[in-house]
Formats: structure tokens, C-alpha cells, sequence
């Protein structure tokens, strides 16, 4: 083949080259017309959810006015019909600190030092810092990058391009003369703008994925709130129901050792047996052993709580108290069902679903080609002396498109991925809904059973120990054998027990209803964003009874960011460690004066704004650094860390 024939083939070839590159175009803008328009709006499915729950239909009441009931031994208080209660929704304020209709202020202070202190909760704050990140990265993502490129070049041989100098030139200037290649110095400095045009929405949706993705991160800090809230209760009834046990164990444990002595009597009078005595006995000792038992379970159940307030169970000192220091909330919510879907956990799925959707939309547009434009002006010169002369000044202006032509279905299947985990999470979403709804129904029964149980149980431990008083009595005088006597004790002692449990469980049903129907948080605002939306329909009722009053008002102490007005003062302040969402800023401040009295008083707390969502209504999500103010010197600092 001649050179003329190199030449023309060499040209077919480029004309071959750009035929298919312009068929491959065609062919993607004509098979994916839906990706050409950005989205930009992203729906969640509607649910078909009854407008109320089973349970309040069926038995027409959300309140059961009543607390729990008496000692053993007393008449149980007197309870209003279930028929006669009429439904009164609970506003939302008193959903938020929901444990305060309790009317225990220990209980109180424990949610206080869980809300400031809990290590999972400070681990949430710190993921919407990060995912705060993300989404500002990429937020920035759809602007233009600006650099300044320096370069400093050194190449041989000099003034030629490289390899183009003649056969026998070692000097790179065509002269013949032997020697090494001469080389040439590049000084070059410029400023450089690169942007890729979102033609087809791919910035735009990657954007909307990861500000979903921050609003999943702040209702999962929600819902760690929530569940906290509802685990430090749960435990906290758990607790006072084994001191009443155990108060109960060794009660029972003298009456039966008072007993031991007249079975001795029987004993010598000849009417009673050494087995009858040594069956009393046991019976004492089976009631000693169950002791340790129960202190162990307190033990743990100390121990649970000082892990979710972030301390060791040595430094959480509690009262002896029982069941009896807790009331029982006035009311129940009689909410529509609707209602639910404020939860945080259900918000965090619609968001991680919408992030999802918006994923695909990413996926779609990476198929399409992409179009860059860059613009670059500066210097250039073999010299810094004559670098920024006018004849040294370059620029260029490029627009570029790469259309991809054959990637063995890599793209194609991330959007086959992105679509299949969109559809999955549309189930996750789902099922999340329905477990909501069957949770609220689950403790909405508990409630109206537990308190049936815990009415007829009332009235089992009165005859049985009335049936064990009468035994008593009769078997001291004789008329009694002793197999009636161990009987009517065993009885009471299994009533008693039963009893403890269920006041334990009585209380516990309440706890989880208030977490079933997302109390704990503040009611988690509607995602932002375009398109349809879950919301909750139905408004709470005014005549609700109000909260229990604090024994001292939140923001008192509290000196936020622009509102103190003593910028004028001199003092020492001391950083508390780890980031306080807006939330538990309070809960902060009662815990520190609760716990060290003395040495706060006269202090203030001071937050220092850190970050803050943009689309937050009211700045609600934000997060903060405190610190504890107005020390005189730094040895007093020193002495309160």
C-alpha cells in the first residue's frame, strides 16, 4: 500500500468514527426521552389507614382515670366505668414530656439526665452534622470549581514537540552538533473554571438524595430521643415495682417466722409434727432465697439505667420507693390514627425513601452523556521575567461532551440497582406504617386488660389474706391442721407476687403506648421538597388537663446566642464536652442543677450556635456547644470540672 492509499484509508476511518458516534447519540437521546426533563419531585405512596383505631372504636374511651391500686390488704380505689369515660385527645406539648403525668419528679430527673448525657443520642446529633456535610457537598456539587493552576515545566529538547526532532540532531535545533539535548523552561499560572452543566438533573437529584438523606439522620435522632424516653421509664417502673417485692419478700419472711414459733408450740403440746415444723421451715427459707434474687434483678435493673444515662450504676443513687410514688396519667390519647405518621421512625423511612427515589433519577442521568465546559486565562512564559507581559497571556474556552457507546451494561444496571431498592423500600415503608399502627393497638389493649387483671387481682389478694388470717387464728388454738394453714400462705404469697407483676405491667402498658404514638419528641415537621406527602390530619383538643408544673422553669439560666445582654462582663466559663441539639438544651440545664446544686448556683448555661438546618421551620433543628458561665477565675473553673 502506497502513501496516498495510507492517507485515504486513514480518512474513511474518521468519517466511520464520527457516523457512529453521531448514531450513538441518536440512539440514547430516542430510547431514554424520560431522563432528558430533571425530575425534581418525589412522591410517598399513600396508605389506606383507618381514620381510627380498633380499639378506641370498640370500646369508645382513650381515658382511663384512675390510679393504680392500694397496698394489699386495703379496698381498691374506686374506677370510673369504662363506659361512662369520653375520648380527650392529648395535645401535642404534652405528647413531647409525656413521663411528667407520672408525677414523679426521680423519674423526671432521670429523662432529664438521659436526655443531656445518653451517648447514643450525642452520636445521632453528631450523624446530622455529617450528614449536614454531605449535603452541602452535595449541594455545591451543581456550581462551578475554580483553581488556580501553577505549573513549572522542564523539557528536551527545548522549542520542538517531543520526538518531532530530525534523525542525527542531539541538540533538538536541526544544527548536527553532538552533545545532550537542550531542554526548555515553562512558567505558567492561570485560573480555571470547570462546570459541568446539569442538563439532565444528575446534580439536582444527587442534592436531593443527601438532603433526604440529613433529614433521616435528624428523625433518627428523634426517635433515639423517643425511645430513650420510653426504655428509662420502663426500666424506672421496673425498679420500684422490685423494691415493692422485696419489701413484700421480707415482710412475708417475719410473719412466717412468727408462725414458726407457734408450729414449736404445737409441736411440744403433741398436736403438730416434726415434719409440719420443718415444712415451715423450708417455707421461710424458699422466702429467703427468693431475696438475692430480687436484689440481683434491682441490681440490673440500676445497672440498665445507668448506661442510658451515660454513668456507671455506682454513681446513680435512687429512692427506695415503689409503684405507690407514680399516678397514673389522667387521660389517654383518643387521636385519629392518621396522627401516626408523625412518628419519627416513619418519617425516617419516607426519607429514606424519597432518597432512593431520587437516586434513580441520578442513575438515569449518568446514561445520558454529559457536557463539561471549561475556561482557563493566566501566563505563560520561558521566563518569570517576561511571565506577565501581554504577549504572555493565553486563554481557552472548551465544551466537551462523552457519550458513552459501550460499558457492558454498567450503567444500565445501576439503574435496574437504584430502581430495586426504591421498590423495597416502598415495603419497608409500608410494613414500618402497619407495626406503628399494630403497636398503638397492642398497648391500647394492654391498657384496658391490664387494668382488668389488676382489678380482679385486688380482690384475690384480699380474701387470700383474709383466708390466711382466719387459718392463723384457727391453727393457733388448734382447730387447723397444718397442710391449710402452708396452703393459705403459699396462695397469698403467689397472689402478692402476681399483684407486683402486674401494677409493673399496669404501668409499663402506658409507657408504651405514649412511645407507640411518638411521644417523647415534638412532632417531626412534613419532609421538604416538591411532591406528595404523608400528613397527619386532626387537631388536638384545648381541655386537655394541663402538665404538672416544674419545680423551676426551663429557660431560666439559659443564655442563648444574642439574648443575654452581658457582653460587657468579664467571667470564665467551662465547655461541657459532645454537641446539644436545641432540644435537650433544658434537659441539660435541670440535670446540672439537680445533680450539683451547689456549685451552679448562680450560674448560667451559654449555647453556642454550631449549625442549623436551613429548612427548619423556627431554627428548631439546630445544635450547639454549652458552656457553664460566670466563674471568677480560672481556679473556680478548674474546681468545677
Amino acid at each position: 500500500m502506497n502513501q496516498r492509499d495510507g492517507i485515504i484509508c486513514k480518512r474513511r476511518l474518521h468519517v466511520s468514527l464520527r457516523h457512529w458516534l453521531g448514531v450513538g447519540l441518536c440512539v440514547q437521546l430516542s430510547v431514554l426521552p424520560g431522563c432528558i426533563t430533571p425530575k425534581g419531585t418525589y412522591n410517598v405512596p399513600e396508605l389506606p389507614i383507618p381514620p381510627e383505631y380498633s380499639e378506641v372504636a370498640k370500646n369508645g374511651t382513650s381515658a382511663l382515670a384512675a390510679k393504680p391500686g392500694a397496698a394489699p390488704g386495703t379496698e381498691a380505689p374506686a374506677r370510673p366505668a369504662i363506659k361512662d369515660i369520653q375520648p380527650e385527645p392529648l395535645p401535642d406539648e404534652a405528647l413531647v414530656e409525656w413521663w411528667r403525668y407520672f408525677g414523679n419528679s426521680e423519674l423526671e430527673g432521670l429523662i432529664d439526665r438521659g436526655m443531656a448525657n445518653n451517648p447514643d443520642i450525642r452520636v445521632a446529633v453528631n450523624r446530622i452534622v455529617q450528614a449536614k456535610a454531605r449535603a452541602d457537598q452535595a449541594a455545591a456539587g451543581k456550581n462551578a470549581t475554580v483553581t488556580a493552576p501553577i505549573a513549572l515545566a522542564n523539557q528536551a529538547p527545548g522549542g520542538t514537540t517531543v520526538g518531532s526532532a530530525p534523525a542525527g540532531d542531539s541538540t533538538g535545533s536541526g544544527g548536527g552538533s553532538s552533545g545532550s539535548p537542550s531542554s526548555q523552561k515553562t512558567i505558567q499560572g492561570s485560573i480555571r473554571a470547570d462546570w459541568r452543566l446539569d442538563i439532565w438533573g444528575e446534580q439536582a437529584a444527587l442534592a436531593d438524595s443527601a438532603n433526604f438523606q440529613l433529614w433521616r439522620a435528624v428523625y433518627e435522632r428523634e426517635n433515639v430521643q423517643r425511645n430513650l424516653a420510653a426504655g428509662l421509664a420502663a426500666t424506672y417502673v421496673e425498679y420500684l415495682s422490685l423494691n415493692d417485692r422485696l419489701r413484700i419478700a421480707r415482710e412475708t419472711e417475719e410473719i412466717l417466722s412468727a408462725t414458726l414459733s407457734t408450729v414449736e408450740r404445737r409441736v411440744n403440746a403433741g398436736d403438730a409434727t416434726l415434719a409440719d415444723l420443718e415444712q415451715q421451715r423450708a417455707t421461710i427459707f424458699s422466702i429467703r432465697a427468693t431475696i438475692p434474687e430480687l436484689e440481683q434483678q434491682r441490681l440490673d435493673a440500676i445497672g440498665v439505667m445507668a448506661f442510658l444515662v451515660g454513668t456507671v450504676p455506682g454513681d446513680l443513687k435512687l429512692s427506695e420507693a415503689g409503684l405507690d410514688s407514680l399516678s397514673i396519667p389522667s387521660v389517654l390519647p383518643g387521636l385519629p390514627s392518621s396522627l401516626l405518621l408523625r412518628r419519627p421512625d416513619i418519617r425516617m423511612a419516607e426519607a429514606q425513601l424519597l432518597a432512593a427515589d431520587a437516586n434513580v433519577t441520578v442513575a438515569r442521568a449518568r446514561i445520558l452523556p454529559p457536557m463539561d465546559l471549561t475556561a482557563q486565562a493566566g501566563y505563560s512564559s520561558t521566563s518569570f521575567s517576561q511571565l506577565f507581559r501581554p504577549a504572555a497571556l493565553f486563554w481557552n474556552l472548551v465544551d466537551s461532551v462523552t457519550i458513552s457507546i459501550f460499558d457492558s451494561g454498567k450503567k444500565k444496571n445501576e439503574v435496574a440497582f437504584t430502581q430495586a431498592v426504591h421498590e423495597e423500600l416502598v415495603e419497608s415503608y409500608a410494613r414500618t406504617v402497619h407495626g406503628a399502627m399494630r403497636e398503638v393497638e397492642s398497648a391500647l389493649a394492654s391498657v384496658r386488660l391490664s387494668e382488668r387483671r389488676l382489678t380482679a387481682q385486688q380482690e384475690a389478694i384480699q380474701s387470700s389474706r383474709k383466708a390466711w388470717d382466719i387459718n392463723s387464728k384457727v391453727f393457733t388454738i388448734g382447730g387447723l391442721d397444718y397442710l391449710s394453714l402452708l396452703d393459705s400462705q403459699r396462695s397469698h404469697q403467689r397472689y402478692l407476687d402476681d399483684y407486683q407483676r402486674t401494677r409493673m405491667e399496669y404501668f409499663r402498658s402506658y409507657i408504651t403506648l405514649f412511645q407507640a404514638l411518638g411521644g417523647g419528641v415534638k412532632p417531626v415537621e412534613t419532609l421538604p421538597g416538591k411532591g406528595r406527602r404523608s400528613v397527619a390530619d386532626g387537631a388536638a383538643a384545648p381541655s386537655t388537663p394541663p402538665l404538672p408544673p416544674r419545680s423551676s422553669q426551663t429557660a431560666e439560666g439559659i443564655a442563648m446566642d444574642g439574648e443575654t445582654g452581658t457582653s460587657s462582663e468579664t467571667f470564665w466559663q467551662v465547655e461541657l464536652a459532645g454537641l446539644y441539639h436545641r432540644a435537650n438544651i433544658g434537659a441539660a440545664w435541670r440535670d446540672l442543677r439537680t445533680r450539683y446544686p451547689a456549685q451552679m448556683e448562680g450560674r448560667v448555661v451559654r449555647p453556642r450556635l454550631k449549625g442549623r438546618l436551613d429548612d427548619s421551620k423556627d431554627g428548631k433543628e439546630s445544635w450547639y456547644r454549652l458552656y457553664v458561665a460566670k466563674f471568677d477565675s480560672p481556679a473556680s473553673a478548674d474546681e468545677f470540672c
